[in-house]
């Protein structure tokens, strides 16, 4: 029996080598379920209202689109938005004003949002370079990374960027290095992309977008481009009245499109209860069986297999039942799992100043959907950053795309189908799983 179920994954892998040689990769964006909301105090009344507030914003960026909040069945939603916290936990910010962040269950809320008939924007998302150019009647300049200090760069280059995690869109602005370009200014201003694209072919992306901002009278406008692997749109913005009104503008118009491209359909969303996880070192088949083993044994999985195998990494895809977090502390009970840590780039930030001192709170389970019973005792889920502890609070993080062989447009439209993050592990043995109160 053994000896025919190591024959059958043997044969598996080497069809997975020969029909799928690399896969495009969709940027992971971490925090999307997570937020901080100011409260007055910490009474059971000012937390319900921050469930409500906090939620109103998640339902925001997981849709793709405000206008979820316009529907009729989202006041009911809102009125039990406690039972869709995972997490949370009070804190302090730099001002001195107490804020809670929360986590609420990624499951729970892409159900809650297919029950009422709205797409899904999931996890893996497009990672967007953008070239923005402004000219402010008396300069001109190009917005870059680094731009954050206290002058018009830096409140463009802000507006910009907060403007994305607001949709949990992911953004990135070239390095500084691009500013001895000469030609660049002039290469944004007359929408060359053929020059854009050799030189945004140094940095992590998957879209590309041009803007030229400019004075207008007392206000702003700016005109956008935004090119994909298989799509190209533009835009114009006119009358803003400030930097942060042009931004949210032409990002809002840009999440909008994507959200519209890459959105899995409401009917959709129970069968898409699935996630991928890398695992590495995987040295033999017999590692292969005790992989599959493991997951197949988990409560919370309905079916594990591998869908891609490069060299001793392997990619298996496994249907769960319940939150995506439950899965993760079964998996951390075999300690053959060890989770990878990958290089994270920081979106942007909700707040201002350093990440605020913690005042522990309990996090309260929510898991509606979770027919498995209780997930493992996890001390660490007590915390607001139980899901996303590599991200700075009160901001979104995302691991730049992988460069894994070229890939067609088709292959690269959908890398962004999958609703929930990649999950990397390295496999560190075989055999008898080490237990977990060892």
């Amino acid at each position: 029996m053994k000896s025919a179920a190591m024959s059958q994954i043997r044969m598996m892998l080497l069809l997975l080598a020969v029909i799928m040689p690399g896969m495009a990769s969709a940027v992971t964006v971490e925090g999307l379920y997570q937020v901080q909301v100011p409260v007055a105090d910490t009474s059971p009344e000012s937390q319900q209202t921050a469930y409500a507030e906090g939620l109103k914003q998640v339902l925001a960026r997981v849709a793709g689109n405000p206008d979820v909040l316009q529907s009729d069945q989202v006041d009911a939603l809102l009125d039990s938005a406690e039972s869709l916290v995972q997490a949370y936990q009070y804190q302090t910010s730099p001002e001195g004003n107490d804020v809670l962040t929360i986590t609420y269950g990624a499951v729970g809320v892409n159900r809650a949002l297919a029950n009422m008939q709205v797409p899904v924007w999931g996890a893996n998302r497009p990672l967007t370079l953008g070239w923005v150019a402004v000219d402010s009647g008396r300069d001109r300049w190009v917005l870059t990374a680094d731009d954050d200090n206290l002058d018009a760069r830096g409140r463009w280059s802000r507006a910009f960027r907060e403007a994305a995690v607001q949709r949990g869109l992911p953004f990135a602005l070239p390095p500084a290095d691009v500013r001895d370009q000469r030609d660049l200014t002039s290469d944004i201003r007359g929408q060359f992309m053929e020059s854009l694209r050799t030189t945004s072919s140094a940095y992590p992306h998957n879209l590309i977008s041009v803007v030229n901002v400019s004075r207008q009278g007392s206000g702003w406008e700016a005109s956008w481009r935004l090119d994909g692997p298989a799509f190209s749109e533009t835009g114009e913005v006119r009358d803003a009245a400030s930097s942060e009104s042009l931004a949210s503008a032409v990002i809002d118009a840009w999440a909008d499109l994507l959200a519209a491209r890459y959105s899995v359909e409401a009917g959709k969303v129970s069968d898409a209860q699935r996630v991928d996880l890398k695992i590495e070192n995987i040295q033999s088949v017999e590692d292969y069986g005790h992989l599959l083993a493991s997951l197949q044994h988990m409560t919370p999985v309905v079916s594990a297999g591998p869908v891609q195998a490069a060299g001793n990494v392997a990619t298996m895809r496994v249907s769960f039942s319940g939150e995506l977090s439950v899965l993760k502390e079964y998996i951390a009970l075999d300690h053959r799992f060890q989770p990878v840590e990958t290089e994270r780039q920081t979106m942007g930030t909700q707040s201002s100043g350093n990440t605020p001192a913690p005042k522990p709170a309990p996090a309260e389970s929510a898991d509606p959907g979770d027919s498995s019973g209780k997930a493992p005792a996890a001390d660490d889920m007590a915390t607001a950053e139980a899901d996303n502890p590599a991200s700075p609070v009160g901001s979104l993080a995302y691991h730049p795309a992988e460069a894994e062989g070229e890939a067609s447009a088709a292959e690269s439209e959908q890398s962004f189908e999958a609703l929930y993050p990649v999950l990397r592990y390295r496999w560190t043995g075989n055999g008898t799983p080490v237990s977990a109160s060892e």
